[in-house]
């Protein structure tokens, strides 16, 4: 009798439901390849804007080119005279002579042989310049030099107390703050009565002047300068001068470059940062692609255009008159291979020559055809040339016109006082008592705001044109990765069925040979028996 056989061994159905299951996860597999590009773009999109965020940052050193240092001051001799400077002192040197220090009142007792033994109760009353006397009570128990000292300080008065030993005796030391205004008079009561001083008063008191209150004074340009204290300001515009010794002094204001041109490259290395990570992710190979290949950002119409302005900010830059009105005519270019130079000592020279010039070419700015007009703010005023006329300027009080618009101000600043001018953040100082046709202010949008609008706009959260490639790829993928979930799914539910099928009918084989087995056995036994 015939007998039912495996068609197939176990192994051969794994392999079989293995080769299947392949096959079921075939679509998902080609929508997880088509995946791979996507990602390559987004990891490149994500170094554009890493990079553009970095030159976002270096910009930032030119964002208000008038907060730069423009200013050096320096003083010799050496030791007379300390100077720090704003940016809004003029250039030049300004001799200061026959300079004497402001000191302060200094009163010294007799001395005692003890600085803890006490004097008696009393009371010290101390009266600076013109004010009003001041009471300071002393207790017994509080009436060492010690304790006087200590409640002199405590109260506050102006007057500085302290006891000093001579290697003899000990001394109260009184000391008040400098300057003729900040004499002072001490009177002593009860046991205390001997701590007196009085400059217009007779006898032998027990506190005795060492040092009178004084004035500082110095002769600058014909004045007598006097001040109650060393530290001196606006004797020279923007200059703070700190007397040091006695003497003569000059002070000496220079321009200063530095922070400009330090900006100027920290800008260059950030936009060639950003040119060359665009470069890169661009670039062609006629290797094809790979990691030495094309550049996962290859043929990106918007990359492209976002490089071609970048550079097309520098190269094609220009502004209106003077000697500096392009950015290569003070030391930027632009290379074959798509990044920028700068040649530091043109841009230097240039700075050197014409900073507002310079700087208006970096930065939005001003700069003034005329030496007695300065430009203390631009802020929100358009690029574009205007007019200055000053009919009035007395007294620090200016009046006159910009670009035709009636304007005004004090202390030597001229601003237009029409309500919702665009000129109002036009701020211009005028040197005192000039007037008349003044030229014009030539207010630059400068490389700075090339720039920042370029790389805001590739930027902008959601729309910008990097970081929007950036949310419609992610959008992509997010879709594709829902597909791919459910074709695999599908692919594992066909995958258990298939496996079911196969274990039913390796079960079913396995009943009918249990049968054919069976029947085999008993006609081989029947037969047997029958012979």
């Amino acid at each position: 009798m015939a007998t039912v056989t495996n068609l197939l061994s176990s192994s051969q159905i794994t392999s079989l439901i293995q080769q299947a299951s392949a096959a079921f996860q075939l679509p998902a597999a080609t929508l997880q390849a088509q995946e791979v590009p996507m990602k390559a773009q987004i990891s490149a999109l994500g170094k554009v804007q890493g990079a553009l965020s970095s030159l976002q940052s270096a910009m930032a050193g030119l964002a208000d080119v008038n907060s730069l240092a423009q200013r050096t001051v320096a003083v010799t001799p050496s030791g007379i005279v300390e100077a720090t400077v704003t940016n809004a002192a003029v250039v030049g040197s300004f001799a200061l002579t026959n300079i004497r220090l402001a000191h302060p009142e200094t009163l010294v007792s007799s001395g005692s042989s003890s600085s803890s033994g006490g004097l008696g109760s009393g009371s010290i009353a101390i009266k600076i310049g013109s004010g009003s006397a001041v009471t300071v009570n002393i207790a017994s128990g509080s009436s060492s030099l010690s304790g006087i000292a200590a409640a002199i300080d405590q109260a506050n008065l102006g007057v500085t107390a302290s006891v000093v030993f001579d290697g003899a005796r000990y001394h109260l030391v009184l000391t008040g703050a400098s300057g003729a205004a900040n004499a002072f008079t001490v009177s002593g009561t009860g046991a205390l009565a001997a701590l007196s001083y009085n400059s217009g008063a007779s006898g032998a008191p027990n506190l005795a002047l060492t040092q009178a209150a004084s004035n500082a004074s110095f002769s600058y340009n014909g004045l007598t300068v006097s001040s109650g204290s060393n530290r001196i300001a606006g004797v020279i515009p923007g200059v703070s001068l700190t007397l040091a010794g006695s003497g003569s002094a000059t002070v000496t204001v220079g321009q200063s470059i530095a922070a400009l041109d330090g900006a100027a490259q920290n800008l260059v290395q950030a936009l060639n940062a950003a040119l060359t990570t665009i470069n890169q992710q661009t670039a062609f190979s006629s290797a094809g692609s790979g990691a030495s290949g094309n550049g996962a950002l290859l043929g990106n119409v918007a990359l492209e255009l976002l490089r071609s302005n970048l550079l097309n900010a520098v190269s094609a830059f220009n502004a209106s008159g003077g000697q500096y009105n392009s950015l290569s005519s003070v030391g930027f270019g632009v290379t074959s291979g798509g990044t920028v130079t700068l040649n530091d000592a043109t841009f230097q020279t240039a700075a050197q020559n014409n900073y507002s010039a310079v700087a208006g070419l970096l930065a939005a700015g001003a700069s003034a055809t005329n030496g007695n007009v300065s430009v203390d703010s631009t802020a929100g005023v358009p690029p574009g040339a205007y007019a200055v006329n000053v009919t009035a300027n007395a007294n620090g009080t200016v009046v006159g016109t910009i670009n035709g618009l009636s304007a005004s101000g004090t202390g030597g600043a001229l601003a237009v006082n029409v309500p919702g001018s665009a000129l109002a953040g036009l701020v211009l100082r005028i040197a005192p008592g000039v007037t008349g046709d003044l030229g014009t202010v030539t207010v630059s949008q400068g490389l700075f705001g090339r720039l920042s609008s370029l790389v805001s706009a590739a930027l902008a959260s959601g729309s910008g044109s990097i970081t929007g490639q950036i949310g419609s790829l992610n959008t992509s993928i997010r879709a594709i990765n829902k597909q791919i979930a459910t074709l695999q799914q599908e692919a594992s539910q066909q995958t258990q069925a298939l496996t079911a099928q196969f274990t039913a009918a390796q079960a079913t084989l396995q009943q009918l040979t249990t049968v054919s087995s069976f029947l085999s056995t008993y006609f081989n036994q029947a037969s047997g028996s029958g012979g």
